[in-house]
This record gives structure tokens, sequence and C-alpha cells, in this order.
């Protein structure tokens, strides 16, 4: 093996290392990557988002109304929108998801506010 060769070699194998140096840094601060507790950090509060898109929400013919529920796993916050009746124009018009928390669509009825009673305020 002559000189010209071996630095071939040399040079190849040194810009390999550092391609995949690289590769492996970018895919290291994917999110994907990232923790439960890194994503959340860099997410506002699930109520703050509530408070922010309730009104948005509820403005929509059929929903009845919002709030902070959990995904079937009982671990990962999301949003829930109550309906009268899921439709799939209401599922077409309910985001699947807002500032990155999922968003479910429940199925409720219509729902009333119980006559005779008065809400107490203490």
């Amino acid at each position: 093996m002559n000189l010209g060769q071996m630095l071939k070699i040399v040079l190849c194998s040194g810009l390999t290392v550092v391609l995949l140096s690289i590769a492996c840094s970018a895919a290291m601060r994917s999110p994907v990557n990232q923790t439960e507790q890194q994503v959340s950090m860099t997410r506002r509060d699930i109520n703050d988002v509530l408070k922010d898109h309730d009104k948005e929400l509820l403005a929509i013919p059929g929903v009845v109304g919002v709030y902070v529920g959990l995904l079937p796993d009982d671990k990962t916050p999301c949003l829930k929108v109550m309906v009268v009746k899921e439709t799939e124009d209401l599922k077409r018009r309910i985001p699947k998801s807002i500032e990155g928390y999922p968003v479910l669509i429940e199925e409720s009825g219509v729902i009333r506010p119980l006559k005779g009673r008065i809400p107490s305020r203490s």
C-alpha cells in the first residue's frame, strides 16, 4: 500500500467519524428522543392552553363542554371536547391537537342545568 492510498483511507475514515458525530448529535436533540419531562418543560401548562382555546372550541356547533383529562393510559394529559353527538363534521372541525396536547372527542349528549337547584357559593 502506498502513501497516497493510506492518506485516502485516513481522510475517508476521519470524514466518516465527523459525519457520524454530527448525525448522532442531531438525533439526540430530536423531539423523538426527549423525555416526557423535557417535553413538558417546553410546553405551556395545559390549563393555560385550555383557557386560551375554550371559547373557540365552544363556538363550534355541537360542542357543549371542554375540560382537561387524561388519555386512556391514565398518565398523559389531554384536552377533552364534549359534544352532543359525535359526527364526521365535528371530527373534521375539532383539531386533533392544540399546542402539542392531544384532543379527544367525547360524546356526552345535551347538557342541561338541574331545575330548581341554585348552586351555593361558599
